[in-house]
C-alpha cells in the first residue's frame, strides 16, 4: 500500500492539482468521490462579485451556504442568497422536476440522493430529485471552484450523479478515553457531509447520561438527553442521520463494575451482561426507552461484539447444554423483541454471529449483520457470505486503524476500506460504518480524516476505490491546496508503520513510545529497531518542516494541521529514543570497559547525562510532546480521561530522570572507588559488538 499511496503519475498530478483555473475538456478532475458520470466541455464559468445564488426551496438554504462560504474563501467576496429562479450569470439550486431544466439525461438512475450538476459560461444548476440530492451536487461544484485573482473559475460540464451505497456512515468511540466536546462533534457532522456520508455514529458503552443508570456515565462529559436532541437536529440540517450504537451484551464493564450492578455480569465486575437473568433484560429495556425515542432515525446498534466471558461465568451450564451460538442468538433475539415497539432496525456486530451459520436462522430476517474486519485483507467474501446466504441484510465495517498507533497506519487502512467496501457492494451491502476506535484511549480524532474521507469516496462510487487517484486529489479537496504538501506530510508520517514492519516490529504502536529503553525487553527493542532510526527521523521532520513551512496553503479544515504537528513530533522522538539509547549504551559500555581511563570515562558519561545530553534530550522532548498532546487533546475533547494519557508522559518523562540521577550518582561512586556500577544494574543491556580497547579515539 505504500507504493500505492505514494506511485502517483505525473498526468494526474497535473490535472488534479495544478492551480490554474484553465480546465481542459479531456482531463479528469479532482473530485472526491468521484462522481459516476462527467461529461466536460469547452469553457467556464466566471464567478464575480456579481454573482448570487439563487435557491428554488427554503430546505436547500444550508447547502447555499457552504457554497457561499466556499465562493468567499476563493474570491474575498461572499454572494447573495436568494430566492426565485436565478437567471444568467447565477447559481441556481433547485430539484431535477423543475420544467426550467428541460430534459435530464439518466434522472432515473438518481434516487433520491443523485443529481445532476451543469455548468456552462452562462449559468450553473445544481439539481436532485430530493433536497439531499441537491446537496450533494453542491459539494461537488464547491470542489470543482477555483480562485482566480478575485474571481473564480468553474469548467463546463455536465455531471450526472448518485450513490452506489444506501448507508455511508462513520464511527467515533466516545467510550474509551477521549469523549467530543459538541462543537467538535459538530465540526465532523459538517466535514463527513462535504463528502456524502449520510450517516454519523457514537459508540457507546457508558457515556450517555441515563436516569435509569446513574452511575454509568462521568457527569463531567457524559452526553445528556439535550445534547442528543440538539445532534440529531444539526446532523438533519447537512442530511446525515444519526446512528445511535448502545452495548447491550458485552463492553458493559463500566457499568458492570458498579456494585449496584456487579450481579448482572456474567463473572462478577466483568464486560458481559448474564442472559440467564431475567434482570439483564430489564437493564437493557430501561436504558433502550431513554435512548432510542432521541434518534428519529431508521436503524439503532446494539453492538453485541467480543463476548469473551459468555460461557465462563453464570451461563456455563447452559453453554454447555446448549451450545455457546445458541445462547449468544438467543440473546440477539429477546432484545430484538425489547426494540419491536421503537419501530427500528437492529443491527448487531457480526464477529460471533458469523461462526455459528446453522444457527442465524434463530435471528428475525429484519436485523442487520454489520461485518467487521480490519486488517487489508485480499477478500472479505468469508465475512459476508454466510449473512448473505442466511438472507439477512450486511453493513460493512472497515477500520482506520488510528487505534493503538502513534499515527494511523493508512498501509492498513486504505486496502482494507477498498476491499472490504468494495465486497460488500458485491453481497449488496446496504452501506458501510467506516470506523475509528480508541483501544487505548490515546486516539486523537483530527488525524483519521484521510480515512474517513476515503471511506466516503469507495461507499459512494462504484465497485473498487482507486487509492492513487483519491490521495493524488486529496490536497485539493480537503485542503483546498493546489500542491501535494500536505499529501506528502501525510505519506512521510505514514512511512513509520512500513519502516518498523520491515524490521518485524509490526506497526508505530503507543506501546512502543512508552516502552522502558532501559529494560531487557526495551534494550530487544532498540537493539531491532535501531537500523530504521534515522530514516523514521527524517521522514518526520521532513513532514514537520512542511507543515511549519507550508501550513497557511490549507484553506480549509485547517485545524487539522496542529495534530500532524503533534504526530509529527512523536514520531521524531521515538526514532530519536532508538539513537539516544543505542548511543548512551554505548558510551556507558565503552567507560566501564576502560575504567582507568579517568577522562575518558569524564567524556563519556557526560555524553550520557549533562547539559544537552542525550538522557535530558529524552526527558525534555518527553515533556514538550507532552504539552502538545494535551493541546490536541483539548481541542477536540471534553478534559475527562486526558489524565489518564498525560500520566504516561509523565511517568515516562520520570524514568528519564531518574535514570540522570542513577548517572550521577554512579559518576560519583567511580570518583570515590574508581569503579562504576555494571552495565546491566543501571538498565544498559546493549554491549557493543566489539568493545574499545584503552586509550583509542571515539
Amino acid at each position: 500500500m505504500m507504493k500505492s499511496f505514494a506511485r502517483c503519475s505525473a498526468i494526474l498530478l497535473l490535472a488534479f492539482l495544478i492551480s490554474s483555473p484553465v480546465f481542459a475538456a479531456d482531463t479528469p478532475l479532482a473530485l472526491v468521490p468521484y462522481p459516476k458520470e462527467v461529461k466536460q466541455s469547452t469553457g467556464e464559468f466566471t464567478i464575480t462579485s456579481s454573482t448570487r445564488i439563487a435557491i428554488a426551496r427554503a430546505e436547500d438554504r444550508t447547502a447555499a451556504e457552504m457554497l457561499a462560504e466556499e465562493i468567499e474563501l476563493a474570491t474575498g467576496v461572499k454572494p447573495r442568497i436568494s430566492s426565485g429562479r436565478g437567471g444568467k450569470g447565477s447559481i441556481y439550486l433547485t430539484r431535477t422536476s423543475d420544467r426550467d431544466l428541460g430534459a435530464i439525461d439518466g434522472k432515473d438512475k438518481l434516487g433520491e440522493e443523485g443529481y445532476v450538476l451543469r455548468v456552462t459560461p452562462d449559468r450553473v444548476v445544481v439539481a436532485g430529485p430530493a433536497a439531499a440530492g441537491t446537496f450533494y451536487g453542491v459539494q461537488t461544484l464547491r470542489q470543482l471552484i477555483r480562485p482566480d485573482a478575485k474571481r473564480a473559475k468553474v469548467p463546463a460540464l455536465t455531471i450526472t450523479d448518485w450513490p452506489t451505497m444506501r448507508w455511508r456512515g462513520v464511527q467515533d468511540d466516545v467510550s474509551r478515553g477521549p469523549i467530543p466536546k459538541m462543537d467538535y462533534i459538530k465540526k465532523q457532522i459538517r466535514t463527513c457531509a462535504e463528502y456524502k456520508l449520510n450517516m454519523y455514529s457514537l459508540y457507546i458503552e457508558h457515556v450517555f447520561d441515563f436516569d435509569s443508570v446513574p452511575l454509568s456515565a462521568p457527569k463531567e462529559a457524559g452526553f445528556t438527553a439535550a445534547q442528543i436532541k440538539e445532534l440529531v437536529s444539526y446532523a438533519s440540517k447537512y442530511h446525515i442521520t444519526l446512528l445511535p450504537q448502545q452495548q447491550a451484551f458485552g463492553h458493559l464493564h463500566h457499568v458492570l463494575k458498579n456494585e449496584l450492578y456487579a450481579d448482572l455480569a456474567e463473572r462478577p465486575h466483568g464486560h458481559v451482561l448474564a442472559p440467564v437473568d431475567s434482570r439483564s433484560y430489564d437493564l437493557v429495556k430501561n436504558m433502550y426507552a431513554e435512548l432510542v425515542p432521541l434518534f428519529p432515525g431508521p436503524l439503532f446498534h446494539i453492538g453485541a461484539d467480543e463476548t469473551f466471558e459468555l460461557g465462563r461465568g453464570r451461563t456455563e451450564e447452559l453453554a454447555k447444554s446448549q451450545g455457546l451460538g445458541k445462547v449468544y442468538l438467543e440473546h440477539l433475539k429477546k432484545v430484538t423483541e425489547i426494540m419491536k415497539p421503537y419501530n427500528k432496525r437492529l443491527m448487531f456486530w457480526g464477529d460471533i454471529a458469523m461462526h455459528y451459520p446453522e444457527l442465524l436462522s434463530i435471528l428475525p430476517k429484519d436485523v442487520i449483520a454489520a461485518a467487521w474486519r480490519y486488517s487489508p485483507s485480499e477478500s472479505f467474501d468469508n465475512m459476508l457470505k454466510p449473512y448473505h446466504d442466511a438472507g439477512l441484510d450486511i453493513f460493512v465495517a472497515p477500520g482506520a486503524n488510528n487505534w493503538n498507533v502513534i499515527y494511523p497506519n493508512f498501509d492498513s487502512a486504505f486496502v482494507n476500506i477498498r476491499n472490504f467496501v468494495r465486497d460488500g457492494q458485491k453481497y449488496k451491502a446496504m452501506g458501510m460504518l467506516n470506523t475509528t476506535w480508541d483501544d487505548d484511549g490515546e486516539a486523537i480524532f483530527g488525524l483519521t480524516w484521510p480515512a474517513v474521507v476515503f471511506g466516503a469516496a469507495a461507499s459512494w462510487q462504484q465497485g473498487e476505490a482507486n487509492i492513487d487517484q483519491f490521495t493524488a486529489a486529496y490536497d485539493w479537496t480537503f485542503y483546498r491546496n493546489t500542491d501535494p504538501t500536505f499529501r506528502d506530510a501525510i505519506l512521510n508520517l505514514n512511512k513509520a508503520h512500513g519502516l518498523l514492519k520491515s524490521v518485524g516490529l509490526g506497526a508505530a504502536n503507543d506501546e512502543y513510545f512508552w516502552l522502558d529503553p532501559f529494560s531487557e525487553r526495551g534494550a530487544r527493542w532498540v537493539e531491532k529497531a535501531q537500523p530504521i532510526a534515522r530514516e523514521m527521523r527524517l521522514a518526520a521532520e521532513q513532514a514537520l518542516v512542511s507543515l511549519y513551512k507550508h501550513r497557511s496553503k490549507a484553506k480549509l479544515h485547517a485545524e487539522s494541521i496542529d495534530p500532524l504537528i503533534m504526530a509529527a513530533y512523536r514520531l521524531d522522538l521515538l526514532g530519536a529514543k532508538i539513537q539516544w539509547v543505542t548511543e548512551i549504551n554505548h558510551f556507558y559500555w565503552d567507560a566501564f570497559l576502560n575504567q582507568s581511563d579517568r577522562a575518558r570515562v569524564s567524556r563519556n558519561v557526560h555524553e550520557i547525562t549533562a547539559t544537552n545530553a542525550r538522557l535530558e534530550d529524552l526527558r525534555d522532548a518527553t515533556t514538550r510532546v507532552r504539552g502538545m498532546y494535551a493541546d490536541a487533546w483539548k481541542a477536540e475533547n471534553h478534559p475527562y480521561w486526558l489524565d489518564n494519557v498525560l500520566v504516561r508522559y509523565d511517568n515516562l518523562a520520570l524514568q528519564y530522570q531518574q535514570k540522570i540521577l542513577q548517572m550521577k550518582s554512579a559518576l560519583a561512586q567511580y570518583r570515590d572507588t574508581g569503579a562504576l556500577p555494571v552495565p546491566q544494574d543501571l538498565g544498559f543491556y546493549l554491549r557493543p559488538e566489539q568493545p574499545t580497547r584503552a586509550g583509542a579515539s571515539r
